[in-house]
């Protein structure tokens, strides 16, 4: 008997709700994953069968922490028949099984960010988009982004040029880009993750066998962080619940930050519109933080006109004042920002991991960084760019999968393009008819070009030179099972080492590219040098396999500050929260005096406010917020504003403390200054 007594009446509420559609509005540290987890558990012990069950989240790490707790309440055979996930592997759960019905081949590959990329800079490089520096002319992530846009809102790529998310020239070379790389991800027998959600939506409109499948096999939907869900993903749950109508979606209109990369917030402010027999439940007792960071959470968030109606109800208690921080300048805000976090880590014995920064932007955490390096502070960032989503890695690693699994097609094919070698598109296609004709690897093919009569001059000496150069690395490696040797050989055979430093231009920038590679060779190394340890061959498909993990994953925190964006937090809790530079310009950001010409790029104040209100309850027991009267600037001093939030948020929760020029000096800096002062009296030496 699943044990309900824990819950509060409205949380036993939302768990005995089954049949049709709920919407629970989960407040910030309201227990949304309590409920969640055991409504399956009492659906489960019903007599509903765990694998009509699907509950969705949006990451791998979300996604096995509740079926770790959900194992803990059911037991893990049980658990195991639940199906849940995020979207994406959801969606490729689906395709794999019934590929023919997705319009996708048995042994379909997946493009990761890494992928994509490279895809549309050769696109643009066939279509002539390249300026003196090569196909840096456009900011490649940009042209993703707008196909992704337009994917997950059902544009056809077609008619991409009458649907301009900006106006600017990126869209009209996004929309001559947006067919050539759907025709290229079907003729790779590829999909990208975009396709994962928009493709099962629209296959399951279409096909009405299809569709009843689904819908025969999940009878109960549920969508974690459902404030997130753009408009493909709503219209994938719909479709599949059909006239039932079983969906149960969780989550917080207030704290919906992801609009800038298609989140529709009118999804869950809507929801009992779209479904309109639909029960609404609100958990608003907050278990996380204190009563003043509450009240000051509430005071804030009531200021946006779109949305629900709730506010949190802290349970724990009353506890500091909020703080708000006023700094003369930038440097003495970050001055006293590490020295506040080192006397909190050595005289009021806080752990590092306990501790917080967070920021609108990732450029202002340089001072942060430099000043915890020289308190001799560790840290740890979150919400950067991870390692192997690097464009140099990413190459280096389809080098690595030529040698030790060469029938990844995908990683072949990476290989083959970089650097270039001038082999189009043309012979890649008749590549690939060669080896589906034959029914043999893109490798095979590129071995045995010599036989294709199409293929010949400058590409088919080419190619001959590759597959020599791979052959000899691959024979290196069977001869001794030395990976990493053979990788180093190969890399320098093809001229990869050149194209990578190269690429990055003369100096730092090159040198710091090179050095990400550097640390993923010394990475490969360790992993062979621990499977001989162990008396193993290295399962080099294991390590590639880590590469999908969540970046926030990377690191272990422990012993570690954190320093993180505010739209990477969300998610997480402190016992103790700096947010620094809350000034109008970065908070609310620069962007939302632009005009607003979409929604999905333009800046927007409620969602502006909403991710700030998620900072504020990221803090479990005490609170900063900070801002500088004055910042430096491209070398000249500027003058800033306080953000117009701080109006919005209670005075009487708060405190307000201004840093006198004495308090921002380190110790440290004291002893530099004493010691100056006695050589000055000493005079000089004799």
């Amino acid at each position: 008997m699943v044990d309900l007594s824990a819950l509060n009446p409205n949380q036993r509420r939302a768990v005995l709700h089954i049949d049709g559609p709920l919407l629970v509005l989960a407040g910030a540290g309201s227990g949304k994953t309590r409920v969640i987890i055991h409504r399956i558990a009492h659906m489960i012990e019903t007599g509903i069968a765990p694998s009509s069950i699907v509950a969705l989240s949006f990451t791998n790490k979300a996604a096995g922490e509740m079926r770790e707790r959900l194992s803990a309440l059911i037991g893990k055979s049980t658990a195991k028949e639940v199906v849940l996930g995020t979207f994406h592997s959801v969606g490729a759960q689906m395709m794999r099984e019934t590929p023919e019905a997705f319009g996708v081949p048995k042994r379909f590959s997946i493009l990761d960010q890494g992928d994509q990329t490279g895809l549309v800079r050769g696109i643009l490089r066939d279509l002539g988009h390249h300026g003196p520096a090569g196909d840096r002319r456009y900011d490649i992530g940009a042209i993703v982004q707008r196909i992704s846009l337009w994917k997950n809102d059902f544009v056809d790529p077609r008619a991409a040029s009458d649907f301009r998310l900006h106006e600017s020239d990126y869209d009209e070379v996004a929309a001559e880009v947006y067919p050539e790389y759907e025709d290229r991800l079907r003729s790779l027998g590829a999909v990208d993750f975009d396709d994962l959600v928009c493709r099962i939506a629209h296959c399951i409109e279409e096909d009405e066998e299809l569709r009843a499948h689904w819908r025969q096999r999940y009878h109960y939907l549920l969508i974690d962080e459902y404030q997130d869900t753009n408009r493909a993903q709503l219209e994938v749950v719909r479709r599949i619940a059909g006239p039932r109508e079983n969906i149960c979606v969780v989550g917080d209109d207030d704290q919906a930050i992801y609009g800038w990369r298609g989140a529709k917030v009118s999804n869950i402010l809507g929801f009992d519109m779209i479904f309109p027999r639909a029960t609404v439940i609100k958990l608003e007792e907050n278990y996380r933080s204190r009563a003043p960071i509450i009240e000051c959470a509430n005071g804030l968030i009531a200021n946006n006109m779109s949305r629900h109606d709730k506010a949190l109800i802290p349970q724990r208690g009353s506890g500091s004042m909020v703080t708000m921080v006023v700094a003369d300048d930038s440097p003495q805000e970050s001055s006293w920002v590490t020295g506040k976090i080192r006397k909190l880590i050595h005289e009021d014995h806080f752990a590092p991991e306990e501790i917080a920064v967070l920021y609108r932007s990732a450029k202002q955490v340089t001072a942060i960084e430099e000043g915890l390096q020289e308190h001799g502070i560790a840290y740890r960032i979150l919400g950067g760019q991870a390692t192997y989503d690097r464009k140099q890695v990413k190459d280096v690693l389809a080098y690595l999968k030529l040698i030790v699994a060469p029938r990844d097609d995908l990683g072949v094919r990476r290989a083959l393009d970089v650097p270039s070698r001038g082999i189009g598109s043309v012979t890649v296609a008749r590549l690939d008819a060669f080896a589906q004709e034959r029914k043999i690897s893109f490798l095979d093919a590129i071995h045995s070009a010599g036989q294709i009569e199409e293929i010949s001059g400058r590409p088919a000496q080419a190619l001959s030179r590759f597959s020599e150069m791979v052959r000899r690395a691959q024979a290196q490696y069977y001869a001794n099972g030395a990976a990493v040797a053979a990788l180093r050989s190969l890399i320098t055979a093809s001229g990869l080492k050149d194209s990578i430093v190269g690429d990055a231009g003369a100096g730092k920038a090159g040198q710091a590219r090179w050095q990400a590679v550097e640390g993923l060779l010394g990475s490969l190394d360790r992993f062979h040098e621990r499977a001989l340890d162990k008396g193993e061959k290295p399962r080099w498909r294991d390590y590639l396999a880590t590469m999908n993990k969540d970046s926030k994953d990377e690191e272990l925190a422990i012993g570690k500050v954190t320093l993180t964006t505010l739209h990477s937090s969300k998610g997480l809790e402190w016992p103790v929260v700096f947010i620094i530079g809350v000034e109008e310009g970065t908070m609310p950001h620069k962007r939302v005096s632009a005009p607003r010409i979409s929604d999905a790029i333009s800046g927007d104040l409620e969602e502006e406010r909403r991710l700030f209100y998620v900072g504020i309850t990221r803090a479990r027991d005490i609170l900063f917020v900070s801002r500088a009267n004055v910042r430096i600037e491209r070398g000249q001093a500027v003058e800033r504003l306080p953000s117009r939030f701080l109006k919005e948020i209670p005075s009487e929760w708060t405190t307000i403390y201004t840093i006198a020029k004495e308090e921002a000096l380190t110790t440290d800096d004291l002893m530099s200054m004493a010691d100056a002062f006695l050589a000055r009296l000493q005079g000089p030496a004799t």
